[in-house]
């Protein structure tokens, strides 16, 4: 027989907590408690009356659950690519160390038999960065990929590029599309959407070429220090871009939508360098519990010059003892139902949406500069 514990307790209403606190307050404004950070403002305490009217499901079980858990995020290595066989070497040490993704920094097109001798693709996910020469890259990648045989659909990564975005013939392999810094939360979610709308609408011209683009784009976060607004950001972003393909007639499935997060690179002196290594560690949790498809960590190399793969170490370790010690993916969405970070992510929603909807009024990123496009956050 269920017990429920805490039916002998009297759940107290939101008056009830509000009159405590004027009482310990002494006759001080109950509304100094409020706060705002990032362009979200923030209450002194949260109730059941704060949730939204309807909880989003934002979270799909793996489908390999009884192997890699309920809940699985990529765990990318940044290597930054001097030769091909150096990288080759640091990769395939990475994979077989905790990393699931090996996120490549490219200066040019690379020998693809020399750079992936021995990866098993379908097994772990390829980023690929380049300044210039994206497509020929991809298409190199691809041409690499048709030679050895292997099935196209089980080739999963992106493409990072200054370029203008394009699509892959690897249905898997995405284009990646990340935010730009921004002091305001809810500016830098709704500039992140107004790119999306511009790339999808110079680049396309029937429902199925628009499905095809929202399933092809990587959209990427980067994470900032506030715990608690940092998971909601990422929650917010997955409602906001299935929201977003709503709006162009279709539904856009939860696992469809792939979001990563990138943590901070920190190269300011500090006395206590294992303050940069708790740092990322939030950093990585916030968006593994804001549901963050793949973790990038960026190497610790600042922190020791003399002994780079030390750093790399560290970075790949973060996410791997967020998994195997901290447990996070035992549950699929751990954040769900909590009043608070349920009010953030509603609030995000909304305010972000409104602003997106101002800049299309003004016919889109393209006909606002830097200044009006931060005015739209006052």
């Amino acid at each position: 027989m269920e017990q429920r514990l805490f039916d002998d307790f009297k759940k107290p209403e939101s008056k009830a907590w509000q009159n405590q606190i004027i009482k310990e307050l002494k006759g001080k404004p109950i509304e100094e408690l409020n706060w705002k950070i990032a362009g979200v403002e923030g209450k002194p305490f949260y109730t059941e009356e704060d949730l939204p009217s309807s909880l989003p499901q934002l979270q799909i079980p793996n489908h390999q659950a009884e192997a890699l858990g309920v809940r699985n995020w990529v765990n990318y290595q940044v290597i930054a690519v001097e030769t091909e066989k150096e990288a080759n070497e640091m990769a395939l040490l990475a994979l077989n160390s905790g990393a699931t993704g090996i996120f490549f920094h490219l200066k040019a097109i690379p020998n693809f038999d020399l750079l992936l001798k021995d990866l098993l693709l379908n097994y772990c996910h390829i980023g690929l960065e380049i300044e210039n020469g994206a497509q020929s890259l991809t298409s190199s990648f691809e041409a690499y990929i048709h030679s050895k045989g292997i099935d196209e659909n089980e080739v999963r990564g992106f493409i990072r590029s200054n370029e203008p975005p394009f699509l892959s013939k690897l249905p898997n392999f995405r284009f990646f599309l990340s935010e730009e810094k921004n002091e305001n939360a809810n500016l830098g979610l709704a500039v992140l959407l107004a790119k999306t709308i511009d790339i999808v609408d110079a680049k396309t011209n029937t429902t199925e070429e628009v499905q095809a683009w929202f399933k092809q784009l990587q959209f990427n976060l980067n994470v900032g220090e506030s715990y608690f607004l940092e998971i909601a950001r990422h929650r917010a972003l997955r409602i906001l871009v299935a929201q977003l393909a709503n709006s162009y007639g279709f539904d856009l499935a939860l696992n469809d939508i792939q979001i990563s997060s990138s943590s901070g690179q920190w190269n300011e002196p500090t006395k206590d360098e294992y303050n940069y290594l708790l740092r990322a560690t939030t950093e990585a949790m916030t968006a593994i519990i804001g549901g963050t498809d793949a973790v990038i960590v960026q190497p610790f190399h600042h922190l020791f010059p003399k002994n780079p793969a030390q750093g790399e170490r560290i970075a790949r370790n973060i996410s791997t003892i967020l998994k195997d010690e901290s447990y996070l993916d035992k549950t699929l969405d751990p954040s769900a139902g909590s009043y608070y970070i349920e009010s953030l992510t509603a609030q995000l929603v909304e305010k972000t949406w409104a602003i997106l909807q101002q800049i299309e009024e003004k016919g889109g990123l393209k006909n606002l500069s830097e200044n009006d496009i931060n005015a739209l956050a006052l």
